[in-house]
């Protein structure tokens, strides 16, 4: 049986032009996870960022954006996938009440030190039965690294440990936790957890790691200038030796979903 790709080439040529290499494997991989479930509009986006995700996602829908970082607000709006684009703490920013029908939030809660505060103002601003769709890392996601893989198989996992804590302190999460610790997260803040959905494989974990290094310039120009890359039409002539590459890693990696959960809740009717 012939293996479905987790990335098309469709959303690749449209992400890569403006995303470093290992993050658009990410992203592509979370817009295929993401069609597999119908998001009503109102949609309200959480964490934002500068739009790209919600204008391939989204489009010609109804979209509101909320983030805390004003540059990365500042792009949203420039990126015309926004209805409304709101500056704020997802925690205490005041949202209309009841308003919208699907919100999600595309790894971004993981690194809200109050998720119960954010969860709670997302469960108030869903009308009575929308939806909440959050990608979230899986607790282990970093031990599908074939660094740290190699370095178990050495014998040195103290080392291999270490590595696991560098990486997850380097992107900030605040929050890791297995299946059921994210459906208890969902379920305390008031959503009926519909489902806990393992997305993302071993194998894009191995195709991101493997892109990492040089996309770390991508970070560094966006220190400099907000932006991840300067030039996205000379990039864009990259997009399809680029996929076959990452195609290549894909396929030749474990397809077993292991890096995020998509975990869908539901505010409930009244």
């Amino acid at each position: 049986m012939k293996r479905q790709s987790e990335i098309s080439l469709k959303d690749f040529q449209r992400y890569f032009p403006y995303t470093p290499a290992a993050l658009c494997v990410k992203e592509c991989a979370r817009l295929t996870a993401l069609r597999r479930h119908v998001c009503p509009e109102p949609i309200l986006d959480v964490g934002c960022g500068d739009g790209l995700f919600a204008r391939i996602a989204f489009e010609n829908a109804e979209v509101w954006g909320i983030d805390i970082d004003a540059k990365e607000g500042r792009w949203a709006a420039a990126s015309q996938a926004y209805t409304q684009v709101v500056l704020g703490d997802v925690t205490r920013a005041k949202l209309p009440e009841a308003f919208f029908s699907a919100c999600i939030a595309n790894c971004s809660l993981e690194h809200v030190p109050r998720i119960d505060l954010a969860m709670r103002n997302i469960w108030s601003a869903l009308k009575p039965g929308g939806r909440v769709f959050m990608f979230v890392p899986n607790r282990d996601w970093a031990k599908a690294l074939l660094s740290y893989r190699v370095l178990v198989a050495l014998g040195a996992t103290g080392l291999a440990d270490t590595l696991q804590q560098g990486i997850d302190t380097f992107f900030k999460h605040e929050h890791l936790y297995d299946a059921n610790g994210w459906q208890n997260v969902v379920a305390e803040a008031g959503f009926t957890v519909e489902a806990v959905e393992p997305v993302l494989s071993t194998a894009t974990t191995v195709a991101f790691e493997a892109l990492l290094l040089p996309s770390l310039a991508g970070k560094l120009n966006k220190t400099l200038t907000t932006r991840w890359t300067n030039f996205p039409s000379a990039r864009r002539a990259f997009s399809l030796p680029m996929y076959a590459l990452t195609k290549s890693l894909l396929e030749r990696s474990d397809p077993t979903p292991t890096a995020e959960f998509l975990v869908i809740g539901r505010r409930p009717e009244p």
